[in-house]
């Protein structure tokens, strides 16, 4: 099959391991100092690192690392994963929202 493919192929010398994650709606149950608890969709492993995009008048991209994921109901039947996040740094302005304001 020879001529069918308009570009080469790239292939690396070495395997890369990483993952992509869309943005996911998330509601913040508590904001403190060093941790953040949030309710999400999907469950999330601990000691992945995320970026918690918060909006409001300034939106700002908060760094985290995920200490414990655990199912939990919300609004009466509905199964969520609460989240305890450990915030690592904040920079300022975000281009997307992707979480409730706390």
């Amino acid at each position: 099959m020879l001529g069918r493919r308009k570009h080469p192929r790239y292939v690396l010398s070495e395997t890369v391991v990483g993952k992509l994650q869309l943005r996911d709606e998330v509601s913040i149950e508590r904001w403190g100092d060093r941790e953040v608890v949030v309710l999400s969709p999907e469950p999330v492993k601990p000691e992945e690192r995320l970026t918690l995009e918060v909006p409001g008048r300034s939106r700002r991209r908060v760094h985290v690392r995920v200490l414990e994921s655990r199912p939990a109901v919300a609004d009466g039947n509905v199964i969520r994963h609460r989240l305890r996040l450990a915030i690592e740094g904040q920079t300022g302005h975000a281009t997307h929202a992707g979480a409730d304001e706390p």
